[in-house]
């Protein structure tokens, strides 16, 4: 079990707040501090409908969630935040700039054997760690969002990290039903955000070349691929398309006509300015008359069933 007790939430708007939400519905001491004023005031709002969310869908235990929402706060300060906390988690703008400004004086006022997890969805921690006292105890722990349902958070140690700081941290994320993944060293964008990536860029150009709708491609990536990636990765999936001859059989015949594939792909690296607006109208005419609430919320009950069926016991 891991021995991470007092959660220091630093930032409070969407990540941060749903980071809450999931140490509050496990029963932690959560307080949370976000500079900007309306923000820290919402983060309250939100924070506990997620909570609450989580147990009533029984993803939490009912007496672990009133613990934790009892013992929810707010700081007025980094310093009352973080001084005694065992785990600092941070949200903020994906800046080196600002994140080192207020990690900076988050190292000094914290113990110098809590944790500072950073939420950074691509950054490097080599270079926001050179801001950090005992940059020994900080590493990314990127979320896949919304933080309290998606399970994965991707562990990615900066030059000066620990090795024990990575396995403190995997430990403790484990023991609240995350799945955590360490890389091996660092690259921008990490693991996951890297694969979404490439797949955003042919599905944007799959709409820019006629071949389909907004709808009709995110259609063919949610009923098709969409669920076999809940439960296997690519290369797993492959392998199990090899029959017989397992990955090496599917990548000498079946894989030879990815070649083909490849070669028609786009390999731009900015977002072509004329097909901004093709795509974003495609996607709001894909919301229809619902609320961008009301599809995260639908959103939300689908991710909580696939959840359970997939990391349910």
């Amino acid at each position: 079990m891991s021995d991470m007790k007092q959660i220091a939430i630093l930032g409070a708007g969407t990540v941060g707040s749903s980071w809450a939400s999931l140490f509050v519905a496990h029963g932690l001491s959560v307080r949370f501090f976000d500079a900007h004023e309306q923000t820290q005031s919402e983060a309250w709002k939100h924070i506990r409908a997620n909570a609450a969310f989580l147990a009533k869908e029984g993803l939490a235990d009912s007496s672990d969630y009133e613990r934790g929402i009892n013992a929810l706060a707010a700081a007025s300060s980094i310093e009352e935040l973080v001084c005694d906390a065992d785990f600092i988690q941070e949200s903020v703008t994906e800046s080196y700039d600002v994140k080192k400004a207020i990690l900076g004086p988050t190292s000094e006022a914290s113990r110098p054997d809590a944790i500072i997890a950073s939420s950074s969805s691509g950054l490097l921690m080599t270079e926001v760690q050179k801001a950090i006292k005992h940059p020994e105890r900080s590493v990314i722990a990127h979320p896949f969002n919304p933080p309290h349902l998606v399970p994965l958070v991707e562990l990615v140690p900066g030059e000066q990290t620990s090795e024990q700081t990575v396995q403190a941290a995997r430990v403790f994320f484990e023991s609240i039903g995350k799945v955590p993944v360490v890389l091996n060293k660092e690259v921008p964008g990490h693991i996951a955000n890297r694969l979404s990536a490439a797949l955003w860029r042919e599905a944007i150009d799959l709409v820019a070349s006629g071949v389909a709708s907004v709808e009709e491609v995110d259609k063919a990536l949610h009923a098709g691929p969409g669920l076999r990636w809940a439960i296997l990765g690519q290369h797993m999936i492959y392998h199990l398309g090899g029959g017989e001859g397992g990955y090496l059989n599917f990548i000498d015949h079946i894989g030879s006509t990815f070649s083909e594939y490849w070669k028609t792909m786009p390999t731009w690296t900015e977002i072509p300015e004329e097909v901004k607006e093709q795509i974003v109208r495609g996607v709001v005419e894909a919301q229809g008359e619902r609320t961008l609430a009301e599809v995260s919320q639908w959103r939300d009950d689908k991710l909580v069933k696939l959840v359970k069926a997939v990391y349910g016991e």
